[in-house]
Parts: structure tokens; C-alpha cells; sequence
């Protein structure tokens, strides 16, 4: 019989170093998401309670969380803070002030988001998976043109495994 070498192998240090740099990566990623939906929600908390919405909270946050979801969130936001804006400050509903009161949360929405995909998003993941923010641009965009929204949304975690797989066992 040949001879099997029982020990786990010369890669086992390395396999191991390389699944807790992803687990520790992919944890900062997940709090990078919440960070990102946080000051969503806050800026546009703080923009309806000045603009003297009702439930400028409860927009806000909901606003945060469907901010996460590629392409489609920024879109669903806008309509979710158009709705509750209105079904929120009813009495708005037949008075000559109901164009600038949807303009304005939607300006608040749009303006939040713009600068989410341009300042925080960069900001907030590169510094989480330890990535430049061109990269994640470009992985963000990568994905979103083999994967559409889902590839997206997975483009980063998927990016990061990759690069730190890559680095472990080829030291570059």
C-alpha cells in the first residue's frame, strides 16, 4: 500500500488563516451594511423632522433599510417616503402645498442616496473589506452586469473571498 500522509497537510495553516481573514472581512462587510443604513436613516430622519413630517423616523429607518438593496431599493425608497410622507400628514393631501411637500421628500430621498453611492458606499465598504474604492466600484458594477441587482448585492462579499483566497495561498 502506498504511504498516505495522515497529517493535515502543508496547506492546513494556510486554509485556516485564509477562512478567518473571510469570516473576519465578511463580518466587517455586514457591519459596514448596517453603518451605511444607519446614516441613511438618519439623514433622512433628520431632513422630514425638518421639513415637519410626521413619522420622519419611522421613513427614515425604513428608508435605511431598503437603501441596501441594489438598483431597486433606491427606487422602492423613494415611492415607500413618497407613501408614508402623504398617509402620514393627510391633511396635506387637498392643499396647494401637496407638489411641494412630495418634491421635497423626494429631493430628501435622492439627495440622501446620491450621496450614498458616491461618498458613503466607497467610504464605508472599503475601509470595512479593506479594499480601495475604485475597487468596489468596479466590483459593484462587475456585478451588476452578470448578475443584475443580485449580482450586486453579492459582488463584494463574493470579491472579498476571492482577493482573500487569493492572497492566502498565493502571497500576493
Amino acid at each position: 500500500f502506498p504511504s498516505h500522509d495522515m497529517s493535515p497537510g502543508k496547506y492546513y495553516v494556510d486554509y485556516i488563516s485564509v477562512f478567518n481573514n473571510i469570516e473576519k472581512l465578511l463580518s466587517r462587510y455586514f457591519i459596514g451594511l448596517l453603518i451605511q443604513a444607519s446614516v441613511i436613516s438618519f439623514i433622512v430622519s433628520v431632513s422630514l423632522y425638518f421639513l415637519g413630517v410626521q413619522n420622519f423616523l419611522l421613513i427614515g429607518i425604513l428608508v435605511g433599510i431598503i437603501n441596501v438593496i441594489p438598483y431597486l431599493g433606491q427606487v422602492i425608497a423613494v415611492f415607500v417616503a413618497l407613501f408614508l410622507g402623504v398617509a402620514s400628514n393627510v391633511d396635506i393631501i387637498n392643499s396647494s402645498e401637496l407638489l411641494v411637500f412630495l418634491l421635497s421628500i423626494s429631493g430628501i430621498v435622492i439627495i440622501t442616496q446620491t450621496l450614498d453611492s458616491f461618498v458613503f458606499q466607497p467610504l464605508i465598504f472599503s475601509k470595512s473589506v479593506k479594499a480601495h474604492p475604485l475597487e468596489i466600484f468596479l466590483m459593484v458594477f462587475v456585478g451588476g452586469t452578470i448578475g443584475g441587482a443580485f449580482g450586486m448585492f453579492l459582488a463584494i462579499p463574493v470579491y472579498t473571498i476571492v482577493k482573500v483566497t487569493y492572497k492566502g495561498f498565493y502571497g500576493v
